[in-house]
């Protein structure tokens, strides 16, 4: 990516990734909605909003090619120790950048969109034995581990509590996909910002239906029909008539 490209997007970055960790440090301070669920869409949606925006600001990073797993290199252990410390703000931040790092970094392994088409069709079934199986690791994570969840996830805290006390929360698996989807989008011409938006909304759709049935519910089968149906037409005629 070009000095152009970080020209226009590093506002988008350095303001989305600072007012996400305002956010996340300072929402007990934000009056809590009367009703729990409202309470808590309210503020994944402003939570998810921010990360989606955090995410397409660090697009530009693309233009690293290999050295992605520099950056990837020094997230993890950054988003480990952050995590460790229960310093969830800072842990968010070196999460969306290791999701971020890797999932550019496999974009560039791959060769033609007909296998983003593939993976969108077959991570879902792989998250859904994850989380619904008992032999799936997230399952056993969950019920074994709950506490464990603060290493592996993003997580978005609600109007009137502090990040210690209550929030929801995205896998950093699912953001490696997010970014995936989202660099396919600019590798292989397609609509990155519709994209953008539709699998940002089906985070929170994912989270609401969990709401609904007071379960973990498996994020990446709507986050891959979010990527799928905002450039349907499009990968139909790749599918078709790849490009040499």
């Amino acid at each position: 990516m070009t000095e152009r490209g970080w020209g226009r997007r590093a506002p988008v970055a350095v303001g989305a990734g600072a007012a996400l960790y305002l956010f996340t440090t300072a929402s007990q301070v934000v009056p809590a909605l009367p009703w729990l669920r409202a309470d808590i869409m309210v503020s994944l949606a402003c939570g998810l909003t921010l990360t989606a925006l955090f995410v397409d600001g660090l697009l530009p990073l693309r233009g690293l090619g290999n050295r992605l797993l520099y950056v990837f290199a020094a997230a993890l252990p950054a988003a480990l120790l952050f995590s460790y410390l229960g310093w969830a703000p800072a842990a968010n931040l070196a999460k969306v950048f290791l999701a971020v790092a890797l999932g550019l970094w496999l974009v560039l392994q791959i060769p033609d969109v007909r296998i983003i088409v593939l993976i969108a069709l077959i991570v879902p079934v792989v998250d859904a034995f994850s989380v619904f199986s008992s032999l799936g690791p997230t399952h056993t994570l969950l019920a074994t581990q709950p506490q464990a969840i603060n290493y592996f996830a993003v997580l978005f805290t609600w109007f009137g509590y502090s990040y210690r006390e209550a929030y929801s929360a995205i896998g950093t698996s699912d953001l490696i996909f997010f970014s995936l989807y989202l660099g396919a989008t600019l590798a292989f011409r397609l609509r990155p910002r519709l994209t953008l938006a539709l699998m940002t909304v089906s985070f929170a759709l994912t989270v609401a239906l969990a709401l609904w049935n007071l379960s973990a519910l498996p994020a990446l089968p709507l986050l891959s029909v979010g990527f799928l149906l905002g450039n349907a037409d499009i990968l139909w005629r790749r599918w078709r008539t790849p490009r040499p």
